[in-house]
């Protein structure tokens, strides 16, 4: 089970997907867009699911809990909250 992948993310776009990913690698935490060079090039494969981000089992909670971070200080910045 230690190299099962697992769905941390869908995006709505692969610069979305690969935004997550860039954050993660930041964090020491390896990432997987299956679907990058597909999505590169057909778009339209968005509709069907996404740009799925994966990452190790093991690492979930940690994954979960860096975007977490990041989107909250993201928020904060743009709201002023």
């Amino acid at each position: 089970m230690a190299n099962e992948l697992v769905t941390i993310r869908n995006c709505s776009s692969l610069q979305e997907a690969q935004f997550v990913k860039s954050v993660l690698a930041a964090d020491g935490i390896d990432a997987d867009i299956p679907d990058e060079y597909m999505l590169g090039v057909q778009p339209v494969a968005l509709a069907i699911g996404g740009g799925r981000v994966l990452v190790r089992a093991e690492d979930v909670e940690r994954a979960n809990a860096t975007l977490n971070a990041v989107l909250d200080r993201r928020t904060t910045r743009d709201t002023g909250r």
